[in-house]
């Protein structure tokens, strides 16, 4: 067996061993993902209105975007949630994931050691607390985690 056979099969074992590992990966991320989104979107769908003054207690909106995101946003996460169910749709859905984490961590480094009444609101309303290193990492492991599978969705496309 020559040196170039040797590699060629080398190369495509190795892409052989790292293909299960990409797609358990990928496909445990889509889960996780999802269910958080879709939960997170549920809780906020139960009373819209308290979901709004959750917003309206951040005081970085005029009150003219409150009821309209106080709508819009749980639908963009209940359809986040569901497009990160499907192969063909969970790269676009993690790019998403990415850009409101952004916002949502924008929106808690704002209020940073702020008493919020209803807690971050990220999964509806809560007890009142303050804003700090918690929640803040929450939204960045959100961040990480909709990176990865960017990144690993993007891999799995182009080894199909």
């Amino acid at each position: 067996m020559s040196a170039n056979t040797r590699k060629t099969r080398s190369a495509s074992s190795s892409q052989r061993t790292d293909a299960p590992v990409t797609y358990w990966a990928t496909a445990l991320l889509q889960l996780v993902l999802g269910v958080v989104f879709l939960y997170s979107a549920v809780t906020k769908f139960l009373d819209i209105y308290l979901f709004g003054e959750i917003l309206r207690s951040y005081g970085l909106l005029p009150d003219g975007l409150i009821k309209p995101l106080a709508i819009l946003l749980p639908i963009l996460e209940l359809l986040l949630g569901a497009a990160l169910f499907l192969r063909r749709t969970a790269r676009v859905a993690a790019l998403g994931v990415m850009v409101l984490s952004l916002l949502f961590g924008f929106g808690l480094l704002m209020n940073w050691g702020e008493v919020m009444p209803y807690g971050c609101g990220c999964f509806g309303p809560t007890e009142a607390a303050t804003v700090g290193i918690l929640d803040v990492g929450k939204d960045v492991l959100l961040l990480a985690a909709g990176a990865s599978l960017f990144v690993l969705a993007g891999k799995r496309k182009h080894a199909m």
